[in-house]
């Protein structure tokens, strides 16, 4: 009878751990939509397609700052290639004095984001004295940081693909620069299910970071 009695016990605590665990997944989850809706809200119309920023925008930028992603052996991936065009084409209005790289080439021997992205730019026309590159960018987070305190950067267009616009213009704007985004141009590749559910919670975890501002 004792011993039915302690796995009656034991299982109400066990059920008891489950819901808690559950409703603290649901708090959280709900977070992190609320985060989300205002990283997005609060960017969305600061966001252009490269036709709408070619045609409207009259503002001088300091930099076009292009983020960089995966590169594969043969060169950037096409997610890369789409973002690199787009911010050639940008800079090609007249309307940054210079494009910022800004990606992972912490041991360029091994994997070189920053090196793909300058040959990948200067063979679409861009000169090597208007690119300026910054291999610890290593996050978008990070990107932003390293943007305001090694590159002093006040304005800036940043491009990249859509749906990581948001994020990079919140988290350059949190920094003190005054920016906007321009969504890469998408030249046929499919975007994965798990870029939006990483970018979900990278939004929740930049809306943190932008607070207390880790580094800076």
């Amino acid at each position: 009878m004792t011993r039915i009695k302690s796995d009656k016990k034991g299982k109400k605590i066990f059920l008891r751990i489950l819901l808690i665990i559950f409703v603290l997944g649901v708090v959280g989850l709900f977070c992190l939509a609320l985060m989300n809706n205002y990283v997005i809200g609060s960017t969305q119309d600061s966001v252009y397609s490269l036709e709408t920023f070619e045609a409207s925008n009259n503002t001088h930028y300091e930099a076009v700052i292009v983020l960089g992603c995966a590169v594969w052996d043969s060169g950037p991936s096409p997610m890369l290639a789409d973002r690199l065009r787009t911010a050639a084409s940008v800079f090609k209005t007249g309307c940054a004095d210079y494009i910022l790289v800004t990606g992972d080439s912490e041991h360029p021997e091994k994997y070189d984001e920053i090196g793909a992205m300058t040959k990948f730019l200067t063979g679409l026309g861009i000169s090597e004295d208007d690119i300026v590159c910054d291999p610890l960018g290593l996050s978008t987070y990070e990107s932003m940081l390293r943007a305001v305190k090694e590159f002093n950067i006040k304005s800036a267009v940043v491009v990249t693909t859509g749906f990581h616009c948001a994020r990079s213009v919140y988290d350059a704007r949190r920094f003190g620069i005054e920016s906007v985004g321009v969504a890469a141009i998408n030249s046929g590749y499919v975007i994965k299910q798990y870029n939006y559910y990483r970018e979900f919670i990278a939004r929740g975890k930049d809306y943190v970071f932008t607070i207390f501002k880790p580094g800076y």
